[in-house]
């Protein structure tokens, strides 16, 4: 299992993707297309702080390990249907999102996870 460090180097990683797609998607193509990249990037990335701080406060009250399951498994749940929710919201309110842009940096933020874990092996 992940140790609190783990989860920190992971949320990093993620920041790190968002603002390189961003960067990238703004010198490759256009403002719109890196602001559009940030967006998707940080939906996801920010979601996954807010799983990392409930999991180590969870380590922190010292609950058992059937109770730290659960609430891992209940803290991911909440995460994606909060990920498609701000995604949604952004799409809704950002009319000059740029897809491509969106959905590529969603990815790569979501796959900087396997990145790291791969490396660490």
């Amino acid at each position: 299992m992940f140790g609190c460090s783990d989860m920190m180097r992971v949320v990093l990683a993620q920041y790190v993707v968002a603002v390189l797609a961003a960067l990238i998607g703004a010198l490759i193509f256009n403002v719109d297309a890196g602001l559009s990249a940030l967006l998707g990037g940080l939906s996801y990335a920010f979601m996954s702080t807010l799983l990392m701080l409930f999991l180590i406060v969870g380590r922190k009250m010292k609950i058992s390990v059937g109770a730290g399951v659960m609430a891992m498994l209940l803290g991911e749940f909440v995460k994606i249907l909060s990920v498609i929710v701000l995604l949604l919201v952004v799409a809704q309110q950002y009319d000059a999102l740029n897809w491509p842009a969106f959905l590529i940096s969603l990815i790569a933020v979501v796959n900087s996870y396997f990145v790291l874990l791969f490396k660490k092996n």
